[in-house]
């Protein structure tokens, strides 16, 4: 169960999904039960009638902004890209840069063109798991300036450029946006959380079900691959979490009273079991890197259902959905039956609904 190649399975490229689909809601689901060990295939627009009035739904509502900086090393046509990652004041960020040069305090850059051109500065360097990162003060605010990209998988850009497709960034940031994305801070999107439709949420209300929001900002990090042999030796990435009093106190008051816990999406699972201690979630803001496997002795205390979408080979995110899942064969069948019925995969995907 350590081998991170126990992880590996293949996936026909026409099954990765480089669109989002027109109405959020008409999603496939593949709905998991744990205790019955069985599967179902469902639609997103289902679960009302799929969940019952003992589930109390967790969301993650952190927002997607346009961090990928395109540009050129400051006298030269040399291109570059800076994708900024987390602000360090009202002008400077630290992130990563793409250049054929190598970096160092003093470069110069400049992003955008004509009179809305702007520059910056690197202005310190260290080492990181996540690789160079560079801190750099612009001329104003880059986040701001409107010359940025939406930060999308490279699976998806790389796909979309092979069929001569545009991406249209002003639109793509609120297809890959949650609905009811509010605190911006993420370089990707918690993509379980897409599926959701205000009136897809409406009527799991009218359920009886309740619908809460913490937020967990997603880093470069996500998309770091497990390149050792071992998966206890990967170095997991940290990222902020903010629970407020108010949603710790009710959730383990809802534990207390038997209320059933629905993660939406990795993200919101890790949040919500990082910060859980003696079997009761800690309020607060600080960074989580909390990473679960088989064999990771994770004790889960506060997530009891898990609805996610269908991951990369080898990734982080699959091992914590075996794990969640709990039998690493039959988490490889479930895969291979998703595949085997088409399901769409990745960050524009269908979803799977994991239940006791």
């Amino acid at each position: 169960m350590f081998e991170t190649k126990n992880y590996s399975f293949h996936l026909p490229e026409e099954l990765v999904a480089a669109e989002a689909l027109s109405a959020r809601d008409a999603s496939r689901l593949l709905v998991v039960h744990k205790n019955e060990h069985r599967i179902e295939h469902r639609m997103i627009r289902d679960l009302p009638s799929i969940l019952t009035s003992n589930h109390l739904i967790v969301a993650n509502n952190t927002k997607v902004f346009r961090a990928r900086l395109p540009g050129r090393r400051k006298g030269t046509d040399g291109k570059i890209e800076f994708f900024m990652l987390t602000r360090m004041g009202p002008k400077s960020w630290k992130g990563l840069m793409r250049s054929a040069a190598r970096i160092l305090p003093g470069f110069e850059f400049i992003i955008g063109e004509g009179s809305r051109e702007i520059t910056g500065r690197v202005i310190a360097r260290e080492e990181n798991p996540a690789g160079v990162l560079l801190t750099a003060e612009f001329s104003e605010d880059p986040a701001r300036s409107g010359w940025g990209e939406v930060p999308l998988p490279p699976y998806i850009v790389s796909k979309r450029t092979s069929q001569n497709k545009a991406i249209d960034h002003p639109s793509e940031i609120e297809r890959y946006n949650t609905e009811f994305a509010k605190i911006e801070g993420s370089v990707a999107a918690p993509t379980a959380g897409r599926h959701f439709t205000a009136e897809l949420i409406s009527r799991l209300k009218a359920q009886g079900i309740e619908w809460n929001e913490l937020t967990l900002h997603v880093g470069l990090g996500t998309f770091k691959p497990v390149t050792v042999q071992d998966v206890r030796e990967h170095e997991m990435h940290a990222e902020e979490v903010a629970i407020s009093e108010q949603l710790a106190d009710h959730l383990n008051v809802s534990k207390a009273q038997g209320k059933k816990i629905l993660a939406i999406g990795t993200t919101t699972t890790r949040a919500l079991e990082g910060r859980s201690l003696n079997g009761r979630l800690q309020a607060g803001q600080q960074p989580v890197n909390l990473f679960i496997h088989p064999g990771s002795h994770h004790q889960w205390q506060t997530v009891d259902a898990m609805l996610t979408n269908f991951h990369l080979p080898e990734s982080t995110l699959l091992m914590m959905v075996a794990d969640f899942i709990g039998d690493l064969s039959w988490t490889r069948e479930i895969y291979q039956t998703a595949i085997h019925e088409q399901y769409r995969f990745y960050s524009y995907g269908d979803a799977m609904l994991i239940l006791e």
